[in-house]
């Protein structure tokens, strides 16, 4: 049996494992109709996931997501059985007796669940997300400090920024390399500081040809992409 250790967690910090969702493919339920309800709402149906509301009452709030078509409002009280098609639930009631029905069920069902109210008796919190083109960050912090995961989230995207266009090349040349025998030495080649030293001075292309050959890259395609980069 695993050991009951959120004593520990409150007194050292939380220690998380991330996971990256696949939106569209994730149902998630909210059960409450207040201001965190209708913030976690935001967050996820604006990401893209199919999001269903339970409550007996809403927010005001909740007419500024009308237009989302993945997201369904229930004017209802809370049920079991509106957790069973949902993949992560999320509680956000000013009921406690509530709250501690729908994480008992939500363990019976084997569900991940995010509480609202209290959120070290959950079994996942939602990160600071920020996001470039092609690079997409998520930040909490070990004591649960939501204000300093987005002062450093902010930071954390500056940073991030300058590699954009950096990580599309590399994207790109992982597509080009899918039936390459070489790939994972080409990739580990062209993620590195060496290259992209090389790659800031528009020689990544030279730089390729110099290492690998026509069988292994497209080198035209690689030309073109950093000619497209250069001029953009």
């Amino acid at each position: 049996m695993y050991e009951n250790n959120k004593e520990d967690i409150l007194c050292s910090g939380i220690e998380y494992t991330m996971l990256s969702l696949i939106s569209n493919k994730i149902k998630v339920l909210i059960v409450g109709g207040g201001n965190a309800a209708l913030t976690k709402a935001k967050t996820f149906v604006k990401k893209g996931c199919l999001v269903s509301v339970v409550s007996r009452d809403f927010n005001d709030g909740f007419k500024e997501l009308k237009e989302y078509s993945n997201l369904k409002i229930i004017k209802s009280e809370y049920k079991k059985e509106y957790i069973e098609c949902n993949h992560l639930v999320i509680i956000a009631t000013s009921s406690k007796k509530i709250n501690s029905e729908i994480r008992l069920h939500c363990t019976e069902s084997y569900k991940l669940y995010i509480d609202c109210t209290s959120p070290q008796d959950g079994l996942c919190v939602t990160p600071c997300q920020r996001n470039t083109k092609n690079i997409f960050l998520g930040v909490n912090t070990s004591s649960g400090n939501p204000r300093a995961s987005i002062y450093l989230a902010e930071k954390v995207k500056d940073c991030a920024a300058k590699y954009d266009k950096f990580i599309e090349f590399t994207s790109d040349l992982r597509k080009r390399l899918k039936n390459s025998s070489i790939k994972k030495e080409i990739m580990k080649f062209a993620c590195s500081e060496d290259f992209y030293f090389f790659y800031e001075k528009g020689k990544g292309d030279i730089v390729l040809k110099m290492f690998y050959m026509d069988e292994h890259i497209d080198n035209r395609m690689v030309i073109d992409f950093e000619t497209k980069n250069c001029n953009s």
